[in-house]
């Protein structure tokens, strides 16, 4: 007999070699395809065994075509009496695999259909009929320019369908891509082996199957020979009951860990449910967890096997890019001694997963072009830290400026601030001199100069000249080379001169375990607020777990730093869509999955309202005197603070806790909140001794609603 297997091109030569296993005679292969002969048992075998291919069709004819009605004319004279009855159903499947006579796969079938139909009627009076759902026996037809194949689909459905999968997430692993992978990867079935982001845990069940010695065929319920009048029963059976029986064989043997992870509840909920269809609750552990979460807790290294999203879910392809670097750090800092093979259709950012990879292969999920690596992480370089500058001996004495002796003055007291704290960045200048309208920050190896708007009528040549005066000194000072200052000026802005989707560089921003990716030149309004940098740190160490409400904070930094600190849910409310689109790169970038952390655009006193959800820890930060709000809606400060921290501590957990920050000139919280509740001035605490202009504004509270329960219940 002679038969042909598919399978996603990339995976010929995994098929091939599995099929000789088997004992069949490879005489061909092609992209997707190979050819070979072999007995029926051996057919059968590759039906229920083969891990890696898609279909199975035994060939009964090849041959040319000019027009559609030479398939009619080929399928006319074929048996079909010696492989279905009269009364039994069948259906036609056509692919088409290039150009030639037939473009319309509809049109392929038809005309073979009518071939067989005919041909029952004029030898037997009547006809079967076609069924699309589980007929007795698939036809299958594959065209490629003028060359016709004709057989049938002993499959039946795709030899993926293993029958264990109740639940899918968004783009989920066909189960034979699943298996190629894990058998690509190397994993031997004998160390631990761990999915990151295991989605409906496919890959894991897949590499289940291999370790149990199972026959991914033993689950399903249909195939395409079983209403065949050329099936042999009783050799089938004695195929299966040797499938049981290896597996049951295999069952005895000792298991290493099987671990899966994804951040997404529904996810999980949809993994467990599938390990449960396939028989392996007990011996394939998935539970919720983040990227930033993962560690390594296994006795010794072993593999670790992942289908990182590249589109499908998550549609935003520099928030692609941020989550892949995010696990390459995670991947060098715990798994530096493991296996680490990746499968993504975004084979462009692979160097951000700072991995060696040793293998490459190109593989087709469906259309999609991918590519699966195998490596090991790079080593893991230091974080980079505020660097030991001097100051060059080019600006001194009468040489020396205004500027530069004020730069001189402030990196001689806060140099050695940040230094002993270990940030990794600091403001140096701060519109000390009312002629340098700019802002300079000290960040890891680098300077950022960002240029406040110019004020109204002042001359822009100016100011441009001042700018420019501000960027040599620097670099004079500090024997700074140009890409160690980033600038970010102050332009005014013009209609429609920002274009959808344009890309602006980015540098990164480290505050304790979190990143923050901000914007140079060209995004002129990014919300990163330095001001905030100590509240952050103690709301995240007040976080250990629960829910996560913050308000106006356009950073989305103190989300970030909580969610990283255990809270498990966070709500960001009162932000932009802009500012929302911004936030969803920097939650990639520190390994957060979106589904836990929401960015809501709504109306904010309308959303309190709505609530019915508690919250442990809430923060609210003022920085504007007005916010817009959806719709035409607009929230002020001043009038309006006293019925939104009501409202805000309605929904506030027992026992939890509000904090109220602010940077707005002669801030004070509403005379009635501090008689009725418990409110804790923390702004010398909290405040930054390096923002200087801003330390007058800054002020800060934490509110709970002690008091006000105290008083209820005596």
């Amino acid at each position: 007999m002679n038969f042909v297997s598919t399978c996603a091109a990339g995976l010929e030569k995994l098929v091939a070699d599995e099929l000789n296993s088997f004992g069949a005679r490879i005489s061909g292969s092609k992209r997707g395809e190979i050819r070979w002969s072999a007995s029926l048992q051996t057919g059968y075998r590759a039906c229920l065994w083969s891990r890696f291919s898609s279909r199975l069709v035994l060939i009964l004819a090849e041959f040319a075509i000019e027009t559609g009605d030479d398939l009619y004319e080929a399928a006319l004279p074929i048996a079909w009496e010696d492989h279905l009855l009269v009364d039994d159903s069948f259906s036609v499947d056509c692919v088409l695999g290039g150009g030639g006579p037939v473009r319309n796969s509809m049109y392929g079938a038809l005309r073979i259909k009518d071939g067989i139909v005919d041909r029952f009627r004029e030898r037997q009076g009547s006809r079967p009929e076609v069924s699309t759902q589980r007929p007795a026996v698939k036809v299958y037809l594959h065209i490629h320019e003028k060359q016709a194949l004709l057989g049938l689909d002993l499959s039946g459905e795709g030899l993926h369908r293993r029958g264990y999968r109740a639940e899918s997430g968004p783009a989920p692993l066909k189960e034979n891509l699943a298996a190629a992978i894990i058998a690509l990867s190397g994993w031997d079935g004998q160390k631990p082996l761990i999915d990151p982001m295991c989605g409906s845990a496919t890959l894991l069940i897949e590499a289940a199957l291999i370790r149990a010695d199972s026959a991914p065929g033993l689950g399903r319920t249909y195939y395409g020979f079983t209403g065949w009048r050329g099936h042999q029963k009783k050799l089938w059976a004695e195929l299966v009951d040797e499938a049981l029986e290896r597996e049951a064989a295999a069952d005895q043997q000792q298991w290493p860990p099987l671990i899966g992870y994804d951040g997404d509840r529904a996810a999980v909920r949809a993994a467990r449910k599938n390990i449960a269809g396939a028989g392996f609750q007990d011996r394939v552990q998935v539970d919720r967890q983040e990227i930033n979460q993962l560690r390594d807790t296994c006795e010794t290294p072993g593999f670790l096997v992942c289908n990182p999203p590249y589109g499908e879910r998550l549609s935003d392809t520099q928030s692609i890019k941020h989550l892949y670097l995010r696990m390459g750090e995670c991947f060098q800092r715990h798994f530096a001694h493991w296996r680490v093979t990746l499968f993504t259709a975004a084979p462009d950012y692979a160097d951000r997963f700072r991995q060696r990879f040793d293998n490459s292969v190109k593989i087709f999920n469906g259309p999609l072009a991918c590519r699966l690596f195998s490596g090991s992480p790079l080593p893991l370089a230091d974080p980079e830290k505020v660097k030991d500058w001097q100051i060059s001996t080019a600006m001194e004495g009468g040489e020396a400026t205004e500027l530069a002796n004020r730069l001189k003055k402030n990196f001689r007291k806060f140099h050695p601030w940040a230094c002993a704290r270990e940030l990794d960045w600091y403001r140096l200048y701060d519109r000390d001199l009312p002629q340098f309208n700019v802002s300079i920050d000290v960040v890891g190896g680098r300077f950022f100069i960002s240029e406040f708007p110019i004020p109204a009528g002042k001359d822009p040549g100016l100011a441009a000249r001042r700018f420019s005066e501000v960027t040599h000194t620097v670099r004079t000072l500090f024997n700074a080379s140009r890409d160690q200052v980033a600038v970010q000026r102050s332009r005014p802005a013009k209609k429609n001169s920002r274009k959808k989707g344009a890309r602006h560089d980015q540098f990164e921003i480290r505050e304790g375990d979190a990143v923050f990716l901000v914007g140079s030149e060209g995004d002129l309004d990014w919300p990163f607020h330095p001001d905030q940098r100590f509240v952050r740190k103690f709301l995240a160490q007040t976080m250990s777990g629960g829910n996560f409400l913050s308000l106006f904070d356009t950073s989305g930094g103190a989300a970030i730093g909580v969610a990283l600190a255990g809270a498990r849910k966070t709500v960001t409310l009162g932000i932009s869509a802009r500012n929302a689109a911004a936030l969803v790169g920097n939650f990639s970038r520190n390994g957060l999955h979106p589904h836990n952390h929401h960015l809501c655009t709504d109306e904010v006193m309308g959303w309190l309202k709505r609530n019915r959800e508690s919250f442990d820890l809430i923060y609210i930060y003022f920085r504007q005197k007005r916010y817009r709000q959806a719709g035409s809606s607009t929230f002020t400060v001043a009038s309006d603070q006293r019925d939104l921290i009501e409202l805000t501590l309605s929904s506030l957990a027992p026992g939890g806790r509000l904090v109220v920050s602010s940077v707005l000139p002669k801030f004070e919280l509403d005379p009635t909140l501090t008689s009725s509740y418990d409110c804790r001035d923390m702004s010398r605490k909290l405040h930054s001794p390096d923002l200087r202009r801003g330390a007058r504004n800054f002020r800060c509270w934490e509110i709970s609603r002690r008091a006000l329960d105290e008083s209820r219940t005596s």
